[in-house]
């Protein structure tokens, strides 16, 4: 026979709280905590864009500071810039090319061709040099594991073959390159253009395929210059992507030592031409990162011609209706995105 549990006083009774639930009053208050964080920056975007520069302290400032938040506690870049392992950073449009999501084309291929046709007439040889990018020969820093060669376009080889089937002499970089890295860094972390170690490797290996190719252009003659090493920190282009305002505060500076070199310009008389554009400009122009302000001559150009022991005729990317009288040799300095796009 069971026993009769005790009356249970009803002065003693404990009361037992019911389980809280996430009702209509606390996901209000959510949203508009989660609202006033959303408007706060927008108002100091949209008056950045009302005012009579489109510049706005107050805006570039709360910008900054979010970008902080985004680069620091959650490891995220921007739209533009992609924050991978190790601090490195890639262009977005590099990522989306390697990826094939994005790829605008252009009509640097065709024109090489066409160029091509053009020199022969005169019996002047057309040099392409195809340079890698940093997504290609850096893919752990985007995706951890192990590579055995650089990661490239599917079609890039045929691109090549085509323009070697057309006349032209191709210096593919990517594999030279790829050895390289194990010596040298190749890219700055910060910063989408090549170290100073890589352009001089790249000169070199161009510099010797001219010499055995075209012997009378490179001078035996020792040039007399002037060398300065130049001594240069910079956050980087793809770090003031990032952050415009405080690049160097969101992320260390990098040091570059460029040697500058006088005694060695540009020449319209020289037989050699060469085709670049902010590859072979990083270094010579001012404007450009790591340039400290100041015309360093101590790019491509200047190193290349250093090396040949002549001036080069310098010029921008090929445009249509340029001459080329009097001229053996056209060397174009192209990134891999630019030619196989």
């Amino acid at each position: 026979m069971k026993p009769t549990p005790p009356k249970i006083d009803p002065a003693k009774r404990t009361f037992v709280p019911p389980e809280p639930e996430f009702g209509l009053k606390a996901a209000r208050n959510i949203v508009r905590v989660f609202v006033c964080l959303l408007v706060v920056p927008l108002v100091f975007e949209i008056a950045a864009w009302f005012t009579a520069a489109k510049i706005n302290l107050a805006a570039a400032w709360m910008r900054s500071g979010m970008q902080w938040v985004l680069t620091h506690a959650l490891h995220e870049g921007n739209r533009a810039v992609y924050l991978g392992r190790e601090g490195w950073l890639f262009d977005q449009r590099e990522l989306d090319r390697l990826v094939q999501a994005k790829r605008d084309g252009n009509d640097v291929h065709a024109g090489l061709i066409k160029l091509a046709g053009q020199l022969k007439t005169q019996e002047t040889q057309l040099l392409v040099i195809a340079v890698p990018g940093r997504a290609g020969l850096y893919p752990e820093q985007i995706r951890p594991g192990t590579y055995t060669g650089a990661v490239r376009l599917g079609h890039e080889t045929a691109k090549l073959d085509e323009l070697k089937a057309a006349g032209i002499d191709v210096m593919d970089m990517t594999d030279a390159l790829w050895e390289f890295r194990d010596k040298e860094q190749i890219f700055f972390v910060q910063d989408s253009h090549w170290t100073p170690e890589a352009m001089k490797a790249v000169a070199l290996a161009v510099n010797k395929h001219v010499r055995e190719k075209f012997p009378r252009l490179g001078s035996t003659e020792t040039p007399i210059i002037q060398a300065t090493i130049l001594e240069h920190t910079d956050a980087g282009d793809l770090a003031r992507e990032l952050d415009p305002l405080n690049a160097s505060n969101l992320l260390d500076d990098e040091e570059a030592n460029l040697i500058s070199i006088q005694g060695i310009e540009s020449s319209a008389k020289s037989p050699v031409v060469l085709h670049g554009g902010e590859l072979m400009r990083v270094f010579d122009d001012a404007k450009l990162s790591f340039s400290g302000g100041k015309q360093p001559h101590a790019g491509f150009a200047t190193q290349l011609g250093t090396l040949l022991g002549r001036p080069l005729d310098v010029r921008g990317l090929p445009q249509a209706g340029e001459a080329y009288e009097d001229k053996k040799l056209v060397i174009c300095l192209l990134p891999m995105a630019e030619l196989v796009p």
